[in-house]
């Protein structure tokens, strides 16, 4: 059963590689992001990952001709669990699911409206000699929002003395471990708004700023956009991590890529690659003073396409095998409304292979959908994960080159990330997957109102 388990994740992996290739055709929208982002660091890189028995950093260590040590936490699961083989059968169809759940929520949302993905397959197509326009009709309303943000974001930073948290982490050389505690201690804001605006909508209305501010020539809203820029390049760095810094970059260079282009070919995939490499490696070495033999890049490796699937491992290892499916009462209101007291599953795992709640493993969404629903919340909560994908495809992308569109498209990377490494809702809301599309939609909505009422639009030249 269990090879058979590994031939089902393969197989469901090439199906998915296969259906990204000649259906999504390679345009860089949120369903291919969402595929791509699967198969880049759940699918051969999970299956190493399993089969070499949590070898870190394996591929490298190949290519340089040794072996690399164990993965603490996978060696840690295997010597306690005696039904680990039921536990990699159950991960493995669990995976299967998933890549099929997603394309059948991309499809589903095909099917229902066919005229509107027609379009939207036509716009892709003639995206690369389009000119970018801005279809939202006036800039007023989204100046204000980008300067109330920018505010907003700075009195925080100000307020909580952000610059000099930054400063006092970077004094900490040499020492790892005091790094991470001060990390851990200093590290983000308190405040959950500010840590909501950072992450889910700022970095939106930063690439929506800019490139509205290009079309319509608006140096005050080109103002606007780049003191938002500055703002959230603070909080970003102050949460003392690597990943959030590195993803607004990330957002930034795919926002440029749109702009030009769409549609991915092995140059600009490669492009890509590289400049992906290039951020979170310099990100590395900004935010860390000391590594272990595999270096930066090796650390790198292991971070973004190991310690996914060792997270995987330890919820799947978890439930239901030392504790009970929850049905229902990992989420909060469904608790609620069942009488049950709210205990976070992380929290349970966390003290189960951590021996600490201080630590918590970010796990694939389908890790929240299996310890409430086994598989049948998996399956679900993929086909959401899809349909909501291609609906925001769908929305934001009929109109071709858009400013509006495109800053959409680098909100989903990050929603989209997100969902690689957390829950369904928190990818929703703290993700900005859904909260940053709504948003956008309620401002142009907000614009084409105050449209009726007169003139909006910045006059060119005088903001």
């Amino acid at each position: 059963m269990l090879a058979a388990s590994y031939a089902v994740a393969t197989l469901a992996m090439s199906g998915a590689a296969i259906y990204l290739y000649f259906r999504l055709r390679l345009f860089l929208t949120a369903a291919t992001m969402l595929v791509g982002s699967l198969l880049l660091v759940y699918g051969p890189a999970y299956l190493s990952f399993m089969l070499s028995s949590g070898e870190k950093a394996m591929v490298l260590e190949r290519l340089s001709g040794s072996m690399g040590g164990k993965s603490i936490i996978f060696s840690i699961i295997h010597a306690a669990s005696p039904d680990f083989g039921a536990i990699v059968i159950a991960m493995n169809f669990a995976m299967a699911l998933m890549y099929v759940g997603v394309i059948l929520g991309i499809e589903i949302v095909d099917r229902l409206i066919p005229k509107r993905i027609a379009t939207m397959q036509a716009a892709l197509t003639g995206w690369n000699s389009q000119p970018l326009k801005d279809n939202v009709g006036g800039s007023r309303m989204l100046l204000v929002v980008i300067a109330s943000l920018a505010v907003f974001l700075a009195w925080a930073s100000f307020k909580e003395n952000h610059v000099g948290t930054i400063k006092a982490f970077l004094s900490i050389t040499g020492d790892e471990t005091g790094r991470a505690a001060y990390r851990l201690n200093y590290g983000g804001s308190p405040n959950y708004l500010y840590r909501l605006i950072l992450g889910a909508v700022a970095p939106m209305l930063v690439v929506w700023g800019l490139l509205s501010s290009w079309v319509n020539r608006s140096w005050i809203l080109f103002v606007a956009a780049s003191l938002l820029f500055l703002a959230v390049m603070i909080g970003k760095f102050e949460t003392l991590s690597k990943a959030p810094p590195a993803f607004f970059l990330i957002q930034l260079v795919v926002a440029g890529l749109l702009v030009f282009r769409n549609k991915l070919t092995w140059r600009s995939g490669l492009g890509a690659l590289f400049a992906l490499i290039l951020v979170f490696y310099l990100i590395i070495r900004f935010t860390m003073s000391a590594y272990d033999n595999f270096g930066a890049l090796g650390f790198l490796y292991y971070r973004v396409f190991e310690v996914p699937s060792e997270s995987v491992l330890e919820t799947f290892s978890a439930f239901p095998f030392r504790y009970p499916h929850t049905w229902g009462a990992n989420i909060r209101p469904l608790a609620m409304i069942m009488g049950l007291d709210y205990t976070p599953a992380y929290t349970i795992i966390s003290q189960l292979w951590h021996n600490t709640k201080d630590v918590t493993s970010n796990a694939l969404f389908i890790a929240d959908a299996w310890v409430d629903f086994s598989y049948a919340g998996v399956i679900v909560y993929s086909m959401l994960a899809g349909a909501i994908c291609r609906s925001i495809d769908a929305i934001y992308l009929v109109n071709g080159k858009t400013a509006l569109g495109i800053a959409v498209m680098a909100a989903a990377f990050v929603g989209v990330f997100t969902l690689l490494v957390s829950a369904l809702n928190t990818a929703l809301l703290s993700g900005g997957l859904l909260l940053a599309p709504l948003l956008a939609g309620a401002l142009v909505k907000a614009t084409r109102l105050l449209n009726q009422a007169g003139p909006s639009s910045i006059p060119a030249g005088n903001g």
